[in-house]
């Protein structure tokens, strides 16, 4: 990986993009190009960063979608490494992404941690279970397992994707919107790549303002996230089912039941947060109707 391009996906009135360039530029091994993607016109930045202007509708999903085409379809890039404009690697996070000893089928992805909490992870880290197909979440770096690469199974932010892998897998699909990271891993490694999350790549990205409610239920793990906006909430809940529904399109009454625990789950956290309300109630019925039935409405 000769050529890597590092792409920034910028929302406007965000103030962290010139930070998140500072980071790039303070790598101890710098990538070759650096894109921001953001659906507003000329940012006034150096001529040397590129810019690629997107339609705002298709949310950072859609962007990272156009971003990863631009750098490997225009800037020819061997790999490109995902950034948002709130994630800042630290100097050695590249270089570290790219010493990993892993394999080519495997997709490195920065860890990311929040200063503020004493560099504790921003959000859990799915890691592999004792059994086959089980994934346990881990929430506090002390309990991840010892290592310099840890298997993981989900990430979007911080990934260092491979042009063979996108050219393998293809780009995530622009109707996602947001919070559609589940999704594209689980493509990735039907793909049959692997992820593995890098400790010492790390990128601070502040922890949610309120924290994380998770129950278990068996080996399956539900979390809601209290005080986020009602439009990503719906498509966080969207997206979900929709995933499901990719994993096990024929098994009605077995997503009807996930379905069923997701929103017992959903409502008792919106009680317990504070946020049993009829309009996040509806919002909650429709996001997972339409991921049930394959209709990626917006919101």
């Amino acid at each position: 990986m000769s050529n890597i391009c590092a792409i920034i996906v910028h929302k406007p009135q965000q103030e962290n993009l010139q930070t998140c360039l500072n980071r790039l530029q303070q790598q101890t091994r710098q990538p070759e190009s650096i894109l921001v993607v953001s659906p507003e016109q000329e940012l006034p930045l150096p001529e040397s960063i590129h810019q690629l202007q997107v339609d705002g509708v298709h949310g950072s999903m859609g962007a990272a979608a156009k971003g990863l085409e631009y750098a490997f379809l225009t800037l020819q890039a061997d790999a490109a490494w995902v950034l948002a404009d709130r994630t800042l690697p630290r100097p050695a996070a590249l270089e570290q992404l790219l010493a990993a000893k892993t394999d080519a089928r495997t997709i490195c992805l920065g860890m990311m941690i929040d200063p503020a909490q004493g560099d504790e992870l921003s959000h859990p880290i799915s890691i592999p279970g004792k059994r086959p197909g089980v994934w346990v979440p881990i929430t506090r770096k002390a309990d991840l397992p010892a290592g310099p690469a840890i298997p993981c199974r989900n990430g979007s932010y911080g990934a260092l994707i491979s042009r063979e892998a996108w050219e393998t897998v293809g780009t995530p699909a622009e109707l996602l919107h947001t919070q559609g990271g589940a999704t594209y891993s689980w493509e990735i490694q039907q793909a049959g790549y692997q992820l593995a999350t890098i400790p010492g790549a790390e990128i601070e990205h502040p922890t949610a303002p309120r924290p994380l409610i998770h129950y278990r239920l068996a080996s399956r793990s539900y979390f809601y996230e209290p005080g986020i906006p009602i439009e990503r909430q719906y498509y966080k809940m969207r997206n979900w089912a929709w995933l499901h529904r990719l994993q096990a399109p024929r098994n009605y009454p077995g997503r009807l039941a996930l379905c069923g625990v997701y929103i017992l789950f959903s409502l008792n956290a919106m009680l317990q947060s504070n946020e049993l309300g009829i309009k996040r109630v509806y919002n909650l019925f429709r996001a997972l109707h339409n991921g049930f039935y394959g209709k990626l409405r917006p919101y």
